[in-house]
């Protein structure tokens, strides 16, 4: 059965994504853990890692375009497996799910940043995979009082495919842990909160969301 890659959310503030070069064709043969391509987020260009085996069927979105978070990328699948109702309908499904979603996003965005300072920047789990649903904290790199430099590896990230090394894209010092090793938490929840400047943390996790 065809499985359908969509543009990740590779950091917590990504809502569009530039592809910026294919490392796979249609037609190539791709393995678990195979580079398909370069995504370049809000933030940074990174590798977009397969968690499927098969060939690539179909490809979506050319080298240059841009996409919001979660509209189909590519489908891998079985050699001479017909999509052409998987493009069809998938297209239509998610025209419709992007504009619900990006009027819901908006209005929740909105309401949390206007009680965020500037200087404080709001950790939340990455979708790391194109299923990915919840995420586990493996293990933290950094302990609150921390200072923290944009690259700098956070965490390890354990997915539904995968344990994956997540780095910081902010400059700051780490003022809190929300999710503890070994503890699950769904994707976008808050897991750890960086600041410029001392800050209220109990305050500001009783305003946020």
């Amino acid at each position: 059965m065809a499985t359908l890659i969509d543009m990740p959310k590779l950091s917590d503030t990504m809502t569009v994504g530039t592809l910026v070069k294919w490392l796979k064709n249609e037609g190539d043969a791709v393995t678990n853990g195979d580079m398909i391509a370069e995504v370049e987020t809000d933030k940074a260009t990174m590798e977009f890692e397969s968690f499927n085996e098969g060939e690539l069927l179909h490809i979506g979105i050319q080298e240059g375009g841009t996409a919001p978070v979660d509209t189909l990328l590519a489908i891998i699948g079985k050699k001479g497996e017909d999509i052409s109702n998987i493009i069809k309908g998938d297209s239509i499904e998610k025209e419709d799910n992007d504009n619900i979603s990006e009027t819901t996003k908006t209005v929740s965005e909105e309401d949390s940043k206007s009680v965020i300072p500037d200087e404080v920047e709001i950790i939340n789990m990455p979708r790391l995979s194109d299923t990915m649903e919840e995420g586990t904290v493996a293990k933290w790199f950094k302990k609150v009082g921390d200072k923290v430099n944009e690259g700098d590896i956070l965490a390890e990230i354990e997915t539904d495919k995968a344990t994956m090394e997540f780095e910081s894209f902010y400059n700051g010092k780490l003022v809190h842990i929300g999710v503890s090793e070994g503890e699950t938490v769904k994707v976008d929840d808050l897991i750890a909160i960086i600041s410029d400047s001392d800050v209220d943390v109990d305050d500001l996790l009783s305003n946020y969301g």
